[in-house]
């Protein structure tokens, strides 16, 4: 059995179709709303909130600490609810394949269970791929294609950071070239969403918004769905079938 694109995308937007309350909603939540506020700060910098700070820090110097503070805490945690998003989004990726129930509260319980771990794994992992960037590029592209599926390894399989990194570079072995193909397209799909987003806001801010809120929301839900989705198709690349063994992990 060979890997297949078409396959992934399809399994993909047919998750998400079925459980668009749980996908979209989620990632709206966690994604999309976030995006919009930013961007709508980003096309209003003289706003109320700006007018706000100013007064309240006359002093540059202290204004811009203030800044950098908020900034660095604001990171910290859109980066942990990222993490979760995508633990749930997994959990429930995988549930419907195996055509489990699927609600929020039981992605959530079982992407808990996972989330320290899920957070160590990822700053391990983009450590890495930043450094292979460092070294000329096609290093940090190529940890990130052998890493891309470590986290659903980590959430299906219970195994450790190290183990999961492993594991997913024994998956993705022999695939790399079809993986960066379907990393082109969504990276391709993704830019063109933001960028149209980011045009809009030369003409019209509240629909540059509006646009940005949509194109996160979708691009979360379906990044978060294809690495599940990605998981499943290189296992059963290189394993076969294996629904006996899914069907004991969300049980």
């Amino acid at each position: 059995m060979t890997f297949d694109i078409g396959r992934v995308m399809t399994a993909t937007f047919t998750v998400i179709s079925r459980h668009p309350i749980v996908f979209l909603g989620l990632s709206l939540l966690i994604a999309g709303m976030p995006y919009g506020l930013m961007q709508f700060f980003a096309l209003n910098p003289d706003g109320l909130a700006a007018l706000f700070l100013d007064e309240m820090f006359a002093d540059i110097e202290s204004y811009w600490l203030t800044f950098a503070f908020a900034g660095t805490g604001m990171f910290i945690v859109y980066f942990t609810l990222t993490i979760l998003l995508q633990a749930m989004l997994i959990v429930a990726t995988i549930r419907d394949m195996r055509n489990q129930h699927v609600d929020i509260g039981l992605c959530f319980a079982e992407a808990m269970k996972r989330f320290l771990p899920l957070i160590g794994l990822a700053i391990l992992s983009l450590l890495g791929i930043i450094l292979g960037l460092f070294l000329f590029i096609v290093p940090g592209v190529i940890l990130f294609l052998m890493w891309m599926v470590a986290a659903p390894v980590m959430v299906v399989e219970n195994r450790g950071i190290m183990d999961s990194l492993k594991r997913s570079a024994e998956l993705a072995s022999g695939s790399k070239g079809m993986m960066f193909l379907l990393m082109i397209i969504f990276m391709i799909a993704s830019g063109m969403l933001s960028g149209m987003a980011e045009g809009l806001g030369f003409f019209n801010s509240i629909a540059s918004v509006f646009v940005t809120i949509i194109a996160e929301t979708a691009i979360a839900a379906v990044q978060a769905a294809g690495v599940a989705a990605l998981y499943v198709e290189l296992r059963t690349v290189k394993e076969g079938p294996f629904t006996d063994t899914l069907s004991d992990i969300f049980a």
